[in-house]
């Protein structure tokens, strides 16, 4: 029989389980690779990094033999299936790092390149505190977990005498990502070190990159060798959850998803409820709490002030021209309804509608099919029926739109603006409005009208006009008044504008010629006497800070002098010549029969 030839490959993969080292049975007997696989069993991620001081090989270029930090860097795995050379480093640290690539430099020993951390310490210098000193390591470590028994902590997995003081460790079940749990491990090191600083703890040993020595080696300052103290048998060492040793420690708890939802909720909620309540409701409304039923409300309020507006307390009247006044007894009963029906129990709606009919001059049947649909989508909704719409649960009840209801009205923008409605309007008073209120939140502000200011403005100007022509220098009269001098070269050029167009002399009318006298229409005398004629413009002035010819006389008030439109302000700064400083130019011949004339 002939066998086939094993090829190399087929002595590699798969590795026997046998290739992972044992750990010895007693403590006493672990040696530093020993001790690196206990602390960092098979199957963690990252690099475990091993550092000493090590002399150099040959001498630097110095000259010098000084010994330096070195470190070594091996897996876990490396170090569970093969006996690695530590090359004599006496130092592990409790968080791994990325592996590096042949070639590649080494990440730095830094925080931000942790990959994974696997247990919790102190490190506990009794021998500083004079109610320590001269104590066995193994009577303080005794005194450790009696302290943490009373506290309901577990007690460290294992603790090692370092040659002067103890290393109280906590190993984890599992290790742990470092970058997401770094601020927990952070903060459970805060608290082990506060509550065990009556045993000298160690504020510098806290930081997830330090590095411990290991037992089997010995300490250079006390010459005495490094062991395990406890527990006695490897077996012994017990790891914790680092959830549940947060839980316990940390005086505060992680919270859950839906927790920090709902904080987040609660936290909004507070902020929206005391800007509620710090708003005070305006005169003739339904309050500044913004909610279903003020909207209703507000809808309900703004038919009631149109509908006296059009039919006063008489009623609709029956006339041939009533589609002149808007819409008719129908559509008032319709829109009524639809919004009783968001505002009034559903047992309610049937007398309201034959409140509403006798209100209109309907007959009570007329009425009852007129609106019958509606009522019975609010008795639906009261009985719990949902009804589906585009893929959403909704109310049955109608729900119009305040444009759906000003079709339906027919409401026109004079109606708007002399009823003062307040959702039953267009964009254009809806601006207007939004407008008026920012005019009114600067004047409750202290800031006055641009027209005040410019009057103030060619008052001084006028004043120091005279000054300066008196031998006054311009700094002196800023002074005077308490102004910068650049505020006052601005009141001056206002001043010298307004001199500019009052000495101008106009052109004298053709003799024969009528004066045309502008014609003015009043489309509606309430609209007169409601709202003055150049409201808009002067709050779009106010608001938009530009300049609109909106009247004829002159924009600086105080002159009552004819308006010219080439010559304007626009703040303070004169724009455009005066007449007389631009005089007409005559107009040159170009007919040949003319020159033919004048020679």
């Amino acid at each position: 029989m002939t066998t086939s030839p094993i090829s190399p490959a087929a002595t590699r993969w798969p590795q026997p389980a046998s290739l992972v080292r044992p750990v010895p049975v007693h403590c006493c007997e672990l040696r530093p690779l020993d001790y690196a696989r206990l602390v960092h069993p098979k199957g963690g991620t990252g690099s475990v990094m091993f550092g000493d001081r090590v002399p150099p090989m040959r001498p630097r270029q110095d000259g010098s033999l000084e010994p330096r930090w070195s470190d070594l860097r091996y897996s876990s795995h490396a170090l569970a299936t093969r006996d690695v050379d530590l090359k004599g480093r006496r130092f592990i640290s409790f968080a791994t790092y990325p592996y590096s690539k042949p070639g590649e430099p080494r990440v730095a020993k830094d925080a931000a390149n942790v990959t994974s951390i696997g247990a919790s310490w102190l490190d506990l210098d009794f021998y500083d505190r004079p109610e320590w000193a001269g104590v066995s390591p193994r009577k303080v470590m005794e005194a450790v977990r009696n302290l943490c028994e009373d506290k309901g902590w577990p007690a460290p997995s294992y603790a090692t005498f370092s040659g002067r003081g103890i290393l109280a460790v906590w190993l984890y079940t599992a290790s742990q990502p470092a970058q997401r749990v770094m601020a927990r491990h952070r903060a459970l090191q805060q608290v082990l070190h506060e509550m065990f600083l009556p045993f000298g703890s160690d504020a510098s040993a806290k930081a997830i990159t330090k590095q411990f020595r290991m037992p089997g080696t010995y300490n250079e300052k006390s010459r005495l060798p490094v062991a395990v103290i406890f527990p006695d048998l490897t077996a012994e060492i017990e790891r914790v959850d680092f959830d549940e040793l947060c839980r316990v420690v940390l005086p505060f708890q992680r919270q859950t998803k839906a927790q920090r939802e709902a904080a987040k909720a609660e936290a909004k909620a507070k902020r929206v409820a005391a800007q509620l309540a710090n708003r005070t409701p305006r005169e003739g409304h339904h309050g500044a709490k913004l909610t279903g039923g003020s909207y209703w409300n507000t809808i309900a309020a703004d038919l009631d002030r149109l509908y006296a507006l059009r039919h006063g307390k008489a009623g609709i009247k029956d006339t041939a021209a009533r589609e002149d006044t808007g819409a008719g007894r129908n559509s008032w009963l319709v829109a009524l309804t639809y919004v009783a029906s968001w505002r009034l129990p559903a047992s309610d709606l049937d007398g309201f509608v034959i409140e509403t009919a006798d209100r209109l001059g309907l007959d009570h049947a007329s009425a009852r099919s007129k609106a019958c649909s509606i009522v019975g989508r609010a008795k639906e909704s009261a009985r719990g029926v949902r009804r589906s719409y585009r893929g959403f649960t909704v109310d049955p009840r109608y729900k119009p739109s305040p444009a759906h209801l000003r079709d339906l009205l027919v409401i026109t923008p004079r109606e708007m603006r002399r009823a003062d409605l307040r959702i039953l309007i267009d964009q254009a008073r809806r601006s207007e409005n939004a407008v008026g209120r920012v005019v009114a939140s600067r004047r409750a502000a202290g800031v006055r009208d641009r027209s005040a200011q410019q009057k103030h403005r060619l008052e001084v100007g006028q004043q120091a006009m005279e000054f300066l022509a008196e031998g006054m220098t311009v700094k002196a009269v800023s002074e005077l008044y308490g102004v910068s001098p650049r505020w006052l070269d601005n009141a001056l050029r206002d001043a010298r504008a307004v001199a500019g167009i009052t000495t101008a002399k106009a052109d004298p009318a053709p003799q024969n010629e009528p004066v045309v006298v502008p014609v003015v229409t009043v489309d509606d005398v309430g609209d007169t006497l409601d709202v003055p004629a150049d409201a808009p413009a002067v709050i779009a002035h106010e608001v938009l800070r530009d300049i609109i010819e909106t009247a004829r006389e002159a924009v600086v008030a105080g002159r009552r002098t004819q308006y010219v439109p080439r010559v304007t302000t626009k703040g303070s700064t004169l724009l455009g010549q005066t007449p007389a400083a631009h005089p007409t130019a005559r107009r040159a011949s170009t007919c040949p029969a003319s020159e033919m004339e004048v020679a």
